[in-house]
């Protein structure tokens, strides 16, 4: 079966859990994701995002702007302290402007009290780059984030908080500055008296800070994720491990610039537009998008939220487990599967032999049979059956008619009559084995036509099976259980002439010597097997029916 297996238990669930009225969806699970310090994604939050510093050809713009609104703080500092007195100041400021720094000339961008919504309101996509691993499998699956416009949820996520946009200015000579194009050191003139006006001469470091809103769009994660089997005999469970999650693609942030709000210690009136333009700048640069992004991927790939998330999806693959094949211990002998098949197919097969043996479960072969009714295979009809010319007295050619096979619901399958094989299943029904319950009986009308006079009679025939079997080769296909179908490779009845009895009266004669025949007990059994046979359709129908059923409803708790 190898990955096939996995690949349908997980298109199964994704239906499921892509859907608000099931008891799976995602949103749901993931609003009960909280960690042992109360951290939860119903919102995130989070202390502080440093984003770094931001570079390139923006990163520039920024700066100059933010070294421009500087240097006319700087102007309005000095008109104040030269009203005020203060001694050794020039007369003016025209020998100097303001430049950004050229050792430290780029701005940086720090958040902080950030609260990220919306996140668990998402849906899971493909699964993809299944392989093969020591104990189970290992996988990527892609999360879809702000996947619904409904249930209270809106298709985008939302980021706010406060933030702290940093940038290095200095003071700088001019005209009278080095020559050349090109960032120039900080002037060596020293002017004292502007600090009591917010002013640090020749250098300083100067903040913008205030309130930010994002909405995020177009974000999706890369899930990678292990299932294996731990414990070993009865005791065996899944387990699913997230072991890193990714950001998948390339987010549109957009900034809610009517809820930006800036201020700072040399943010004035006068410089307030161009200080929230280079904010508006740092934020809509391509840095901040990816330093966003990586963030939020950190947040989301931190041990504690992979523990928590990696437990609520083993919870929730239990819960489907337990809810389609119950709680029946697991057989302790699994015997040994085909080649590529590795322990999580085991596994999951003997949850199907568990089932199987489990009277509470819908897979029990009695509740199958006694549930099937389009076809109907209790009591099993088939065709007639030709049991040949016999001499009785004189040549009469016998055969059964109206042939009803009852008695069908005895039946087991035991767990070690179940093999996990290269096509399928095979398995081994065994009848007459549930103590209270109708042997395996069947009923015809036995018709006897006399060859020489082309007369004819007819009479009752009753044959008893002792503890019949039947081998079963069945094979699956579909991509997830709605789509589910079983077929029937083989179908071999497993009866000697020893295991039948047969009692006939035919008018006054009692012809249940002539029947017990070995010739015509091969007759029988051939008859049944080929009536079987015919049926091979109609069993495989109401198996694929059974099987549909059984799922869609324990999915649905």
């Amino acid at each position: 079966m190898t990955a096939a297996l996995v690949e349908f238990v997980y298109a199964t669930m994704r239906k499921r859990i892509n859907d608000p009225a099931s008891s799976y969806w995602l949103p749901k699970i993931l609003e009960k994701i909280e960690t042992p310090d109360k951290h939860s994604l119903s919102p995130l939050k989070v202390d502080t995002w440093a984003l770094g510093e931001l570079t390139g050809d923006q990163a520039v713009s920024i700066a100059d702007g933010i070294a421009g609104a500087w240097w006319v703080f700087v102007g309005s500092a000095f008109d104040k302290a030269k009203a005020a007195g203060v001694p050794d100041l020039p007369d003016n400021l025209d020998d100097f402007a303001g430049q950004r720094d050229r050792d430290d000339q780029y701005p940086a961008l720090k958040l902080t009290g950030v609260t990220v919504g919306g996140l668990p309101n998402a849906s899971v996509g493909d699964l993809s780059g299944l392989t093969p691993t020591q104990n189970g499998y290992r996988g990527t699956v892609r999360i879809k984030a702000a996947a619904y416009d409904s249930h209270g949820y809106q298709p985008w996520i939302t980021i706010d908080g406060d933030y702290q946009l940093v940038q290095h200015a200095v003071v700088i000579d001019d005209p009278q500055a080095l020559a050349g194009d090109g960032l120039k050191p900080p002037t060596k003139t020293v002017l004292k008296g502007l600090d009591k006006y917010g002013v640090h001469w020749p250098s300083q470091e100067i903040e913008g800070r205030g309130k930010f809103r994002f909405t995020v769009r177009d974000l999706a994660f890369d899930v990678r994720l292990s299932i294996d089997v731990a414990g070993s005999g009865a005791g065996r469970t899944a387990k699913v491990t997230v072991e890193s999650v990714a950001i998948a693609t390339a987010p549109t942030f957009t900034l809610d610039q009517k809820a930006l709000t800036i201020e700072g210690d040399t943010v004035t009136e006068k410089t307030k537009e161009v200080w929230k333009k280079s904010a508006v700048l740092a934020f809509d640069s391509a840095d901040s998008a990816k330093a966003l992004t990586a963030k939020l991927a950190a947040a989301l790939n931190a041990d504690d939220f992979r523990t928590e998330f990696s437990g609520a999806v083993t919870d929730q693959l239990t819960k489907a487990l337990n809810g389609v094949f119950g709680t029946a211990p697991l057989p302790t002998g699994s015997g040994q599967p085909p080649v590529g098949d590795g322990p999580l197919d085991v596994y999951l097969f003997d949850r199907v032999r568990a089932s199987l043996n489990d009277q509470s479960s819908g897979f029990y072969p009695p509740t199958v049979v006694r549930s099937s009714t389009d076809p109907r295979l209790d009591p099993l009809k088939i065709d007639d059956i030709d049991l040949g010319v016999h001499k009785v007295l004189v040549d009469i050619h016998f055969h059964l008619e109206d042939v009803v096979v009852s008695g069908i619901p005895n039946v087991l399958v035991p767990a070690e009559d179940a093999a996990l094989v290269a096509g399928g299943i095979d398995a081994t029904l065994r009848f007459g084995r549930i103590s209270g319950e109708p042997q395996i009986m069947v009923h015809a009308t036995g018709v006897g036509k006399i060859v020489s006079s082309g007369h004819d009679f007819h009479g009752p025939v009753v044959v008893t099976v002792n503890h019949p079997s039947v081998g079963l080769g069945l094979s699956f296909s579909g991509r997830d259980a709605d789509e589910l179908t079983i077929g029937l490779r083989s179908l071999d009845v497993q009866l000697t002439d020893d295991e039948l009895s047969i009692q006939v009266h035919i008018g006054d004669w009692d012809l249940s010597g002539l029947f017990n025949s070995p010739d015509i007990k091969d007759k029988v059994i051939k008859g049944i097997q080929d009536g079987a046979n015919a049926r091979k359709g109609d069993i495989a129908k109401a198996l694929t029916d059974n099987a549909r059923k059984v799922i869609a409803a324990k999915l649905k708790g």
